[in-house]
């Protein structure tokens, strides 16, 4: 964490609001990046693109979303984003009970990036000398 910024393997996350109920994060993705798949137990996330182009991929389909655009997912449907551009956009988490649980994650494969054509994970790109995250 620098200044706020969390990196990932697939750009930067900076939290801007975080209560009880919400919590509000400025995401910046890199082009063919992705996060991990997973899904959520309470945590409702709602997907607004400010800049470029973003699919979300869950078990039910993907849709793609652009400038203004957004799209929510609840739980417990597992889910990932992957920038298609790179793409700025906004994830505001809620729950409707309880509060806001960090732990409130369940991943199921790691995010990652492209290379040569091919998905690889953080751990991937880390084996193959690829990253030095």
């Amino acid at each position: 964490m620098d200044n706020g910024n969390i990196f990932k393997v697939w750009g930067r996350r900076r939290r801007i609001l975080l209560t009880d109920k919400t919590e509000i994060d400025l995401v910046s993705l890199k082009k063919n990046c992705f996060c991990s798949t997973h899904n959520h137990k309470y945590k409702i996330n709602k997907f607004t693109v400010v800049s470029g182009k973003v699919r979300i991929e869950s078990e039910y389909g993907n849709i793609i979303l652009t400038k203004n655009e957004s799209f929510e997912v609840r739980p417990p449907l597992k889910h990932r984003f992957f920038a298609l551009e790179d793409s700025v956009m906004i994830e505001c988490a809620y729950v409707e009970t309880g509060k806001i649980d960090a732990n409130d994650i369940k991943r199921e494969s790691q995010g990652g990036r492209i290379v040569k054509n091919k998905e690889m994970t953080l751990d991937d790109m880390r084996k193959k000398g690829l990253l030095s995250l």
